[in-house]
């Protein structure tokens, strides 16, 4: 199987591509990038002879089409501003498609291409990654299990005990931080849908260790977009996300310090958006993920809470995925959580184990027991706790 990994070289997406290149049924794997010294020196540190690369541009449809024939499948891992463009050229290529995540709005008109790629007989799957992906097959675990579904919480925490390094390191898109904490954060109430403040609604969660009691806070994210409807038969009222660890109302401060705004400032003549200029100083300050002399040693966890009936009692499904950091990779909790879920989706479409068709979210066309065992083989786990009132 061919598989083409866009922005190949991204945070994450790297992630993907080094899990697919360890991965005996793949047969090829195309890191596609901007820049293809990135892109070269990657496939020169995983040292594969089934990886290869090639230069695309996300903002010209016809570099995408020319990366994607032939593939299998189409990791998408560029910002998600671009997943509709990215679509429509896997819909020309005749390329199956995923992505990570389009940040609720942007997910929602990505289900407009539906019926497009039924016609083709295609499957474009929205959102597999961590968060959303693991969180929308661990929510169709768990609703499968009950008679009727209530309530779905979705949270989100992390820890780090990396030594060395630079104060201020991201490891997934800061653009998509800055979105999350600048964008009204969208839930689903009494089965109605409805905008609050980013960052409102905190709560306390204790999660296992290491990562103990942590904050969590509402922001903008893409399960809310698709549980209600996906759901539905079940008798769904409520979905919301929340998330928090240390460090996260750090990306506060940057926000009200105007870092986030995208309104170009003039200086000296010349015209630049403080976050334009805010990106460009992470990467030359070297904190675009880990400095390549430092190992990283962080957590994260993802968590579910289905709540509804079961055989006539009150029961809740709480279903945890944790994961720790690849020090063979060099890369993060986070780079792994969000670049693994992609590589098994993606070699489960090119081997014909998933046939739902159009363009849907990871709860509609996964099953999650495989899904989960592919999991557990990269050290990745999955832990589920019933609770049931009598």
């Amino acid at each position: 199987m061919k598989i083409v990994v866009l922005g190949g070289t991204g945070l994450t997406a790297r992630c993907a591509v080094r899990d697919l290149a360890e991965s005996p049924d793949v047969s090829e794997v195309v890191i596609a990038g901007r820049n293809p010294e990135k892109a070269q020196k990657l496939a020169e540190e995983i040292k594969s002879k089934k990886v290869s690369i090639v230069q695309f541009d996300a903002t010209k449809h016809d570099t995408i089409v020319k990366a994607l024939k032939g593939a299998d499948v189409a990791i998408n891992g560029v910002q998600y501003y671009y997943n509709i463009n990215i679509m429509k050229a896997a819909l020309e290529a005749g390329t199956h498609y995923l992505d990570v995540g389009g940040l609720f709005h942007t997910a929602l008109k990505q289900m407009e291409l539906g019926d497009k790629f039924e016609k083709a007989g295609l499957t474009a799957i929205l959102g597999i990654g961590e968060c959303p992906g693991i969180t929308n097959v661990m929510a169709r675990y768990a609703v499968d299990k009950l008679d009727s579904v209530e309530t779905i919480l979705i949270r989100d925490s992390w820890m780090d005990f990396t030594e060395g390094g630079p104060p201020f390191v991201v490891t997934w898109s800061i653009s998509t931080l800055f979105d999350e904490m600048t964008i009204p954060a969208v839930i689903y109430e009494n089965g109605q849908y409805k905008e609050v403040p980013p960052l409102s609604g905190k709560e306390t969660m204790k999660f296992p260790e290491p990562f103990g009691t942590q904050d969590q806070y509402r922001t903008i994210h893409s399960e809310p977009a698709t549980f209600p409807k996906s759901f539905k038969d079940k008798g769904i009222k409520n979905v919301n996300w929340k998330e928090g660890g240390p460090g996260f109302l750090d990306i506060k401060t940057l926000v009200d310090a105007g870092l986030a705004s995208e309104k170009p400032l003039k200086i000296n003549g010349a015209e630049i958006s403080p976050r334009q200029f805010f990106l460009k100083l992470l990467k030359e300050q070297n904190m675009m993920g880990w400095p390549e002399d430092i190992i990283p040693n962080d957590w994260e966890i993802t968590r579910i809470i289905a709540i509804g009936k079961k055989k006539g009692k009150k029961t809740s499904y709480m279903v945890d995925s944790i994961f720790r950091s690849n020090k063979k990779w060099k890369g993060a909790a986070g780079q792994v959580a969000v670049g693994v879920p992609a590589s098994i989706a993606a070699q489960m479409l090119a081997k014909g184990e998933i046939e739902t068709r159009g363009a849907v979210p990871p709860e509609i066309c996964i099953e999650p027991e495989p899904f989960f065992a592919e999991l557990v083989k990269r050290d990745i786990k999955i832990q589920e706790t019933i609770k049931t009132n009598t």
